[in-house]
């Protein structure tokens, strides 16, 4: 398996000398079964290039995409992949290391060059650099509290159920509960820890599902603490943990580009930084756990929002867990 440190240093290896359209190198020492290089073209752009056997046909189009380019090389059987927009070079070995990762392996040329491909296309919206609107303070402190969450499940799964566990974030998405997992489905708020209250923003986050499990995770954070930390340091711990697991990163990118906020773009929200102190863990499936849902309420009214009292709830706690200096 290729790391990003291991990237990094083989691309300070390669040097454009203008003798050719491109100077590459291996992406590996050799053990990659489909021949995948790294390289510069003659206009100093960063390209992966894969090269086909020269018996194998494949039907292709060019792609242009904002900032990203596919095309072939029919007189050198190469598929490359090229990066047009500096400015996306950290993404962009992202990118090759997830290729790398899905297709090092493969033997069927047929197999490998079409999971090439699609990857371009899968990947090709996270290189976007459009101008959106700023999220608010209360918005980004509530996605780090359930990437947090995210943090810890990926922490404790095996490798073969990391992209079930990533795909189970649904926050972003504006669904019904932050994570639904088989058994169970979690709902997470975020709140200084000086609150001793959390808000609820509609009748369903609440709302149990037949035969499932409901707990409520109230993440208690300190802002702009001295040990506090960015939305994009946590991806960054994030991203780490999935590469290393063999996981698929761009299901978070996926998600994260719901809200609009990109590798890109996520910067801007460095000055909004957070300390987990503690996450609490509530059982809501109790018949007695104070909640106004759809099935609860009268069908004449909708748009339900209301305020929790975490002091009423100790005798729902399941478990609680307190993170004050401890490294994540």
């Amino acid at each position: 398996m290729i790391q990003s440190s291991e990237l990094q240093n083989r691309w300070k290896k390669i040097q454009y000398s203008g003798k050719s359209e491109f100077e590459f190198i291996r992406i590996d020492s050799g053990i990659s079964i489909p021949e995948m290089s790294i390289g510069l073209n003659s206009s100093l752009n960063k390209c992966l290039l894969l090269e086909l056997p020269k018996n194998y046909n494949v039907d292709f189009q060019k792609s242009i995409k904002q900032n990203l380019t596919l095309y072939f090389f029919k007189d050198t059987n190469f598929i490359v992949l090229e990066l047009t927009d500096k400015a996306f070079e950290d993404l962009f070995d992202d990118l090759i290391i997830s290729i790398y990762q899905h297709i090092y392996q493969l033997s069927d040329v047929d197999k490998y060059s079409k999971i090439f491909i699609a990857m371009f296309y899968k990947w090709s919206e996270f290189f976007d650099d459009k101008k959106v609107e700023k999220h608010s303070l209360d918005i980004i402190k509530g996605l780090y509290g359930e990437l947090f969450i995210l943090y810890l499940f990926i922490k404790e799964c095996n490798s073969s159920h990391l992209n079930d566990i990533l795909m189970s974030w649904k926050g972003p998405y504006d669904c019904g509960h932050d994570f639904v997992l088989d058994n169970k489905n979690i709902e997470v708020k975020t709140k200084e820890t000086i609150k001793n209250s959390i808000n609820i923003s509609s009748e369903y986050q609440l709302e149990d599902e037949l035969k499932k499990e409901l707990e409520l995770y109230v993440v208690s954070v300190e802002t702009n603490s001295e040990n506090a930390m960015s939305l994009s340091k946590l991806l960054e711990l994030v991203k780490d943990m999935v590469i290393n697991k063999m996981g698929d990163f761009s299901i978070i990118l996926t998600a994260l580009l719901q809200k609009n906020i990109t590798i890109q773009n996520i910067h801007i929200y460095d000055n909004f930084q957070f300390e987990v102190i503690e996450i609490a863990i509530y059982d809501c499936l109790d018949e007695s756990f104070p909640k106004l849902t759809k099935s609860n309420t009268p069908k004449a009214i909708g748009s339900i929002q209301y305020t929790l009292y975490l002091d009423y709830l100790n005798d729902f706690l399941v478990s609680k867990r307190k993170f004050l200096n401890e490294r994540y």
